[in-house]
């Protein structure tokens, strides 16, 4: 049913497109993409793990040093996609996976804003992102003010939850 939406395809190239560019041990990789009778789909990297919301809803607790780990290996994935003009827009616990050696791999680039294109796609003052996670100018609507601070501001909110077991802000 989403494919029949309107603006669905022009989304879905858009993600093609910011994966494309992005290859670094944090990010899940894509490996294909395409069309088969009309259905557009595309094949990723295979995480055996766990989500980062999976874990804190479990009751987990990192203590400092997972988290500097952690935060430290997210930066780098973050930078190599800001190098590459993508920025995330929706970086929140279920968005990372932590897999079974304890990596973190960012996914879900849905939301994925190309910084070279100018493709129109989300409409001026659209509210895009998840709440507890999303930075000011997020949650104001400034679509044109978002960029490489937006994901950082979130980075930072997702390390707050990791170490207090709650995010900054909660809204109900």
């Amino acid at each position: 049913s989403l494919a029949a939406e309107e603006g669905f395809r022009a989304r879905f190239e858009a993600e093609i497109e910011s994966l494309k560019k992005l290859k670094h041990p944090n990010i899940v990789r894509l490996f294909g993409y395409g069309e088969q009778a009309g259905t557009l789909f595309y094949a990723m990297e295979l995480v055996d793990g766990t989500s980062l919301e999976d874990e804190l809803r479990a009751g987990r607790r990192f203590d400092w040093r997972e988290v500097t780990t952690i935060a430290i290996k997210l930066c780098r994935a973050l930078k190599h996609a800001h190098d590459h003009g993508v920025i995330h827009r929706d970086l929140k616990p279920a968005n990372i996976l932590i897999d079974l050696r304890g990596e973190p791999k960012v996914m879900d680039f849905g939301l994925a804003k190309c910084l070279e294109s100018n493709d129109g796609l989300t409409a001026t003052g659209d509210v895009l992102g998840t709440p507890s996670y999303m930075s000011p100018e997020q949650a104001r609507g400034e679509t044109s003010k978002i960029g490489q601070c937006s994901d950082v501001y979130s980075l930072g909110g997702i390390l707050y939850c990791m170490l207090t077991g709650r995010p900054p802000f909660q809204y109900s």
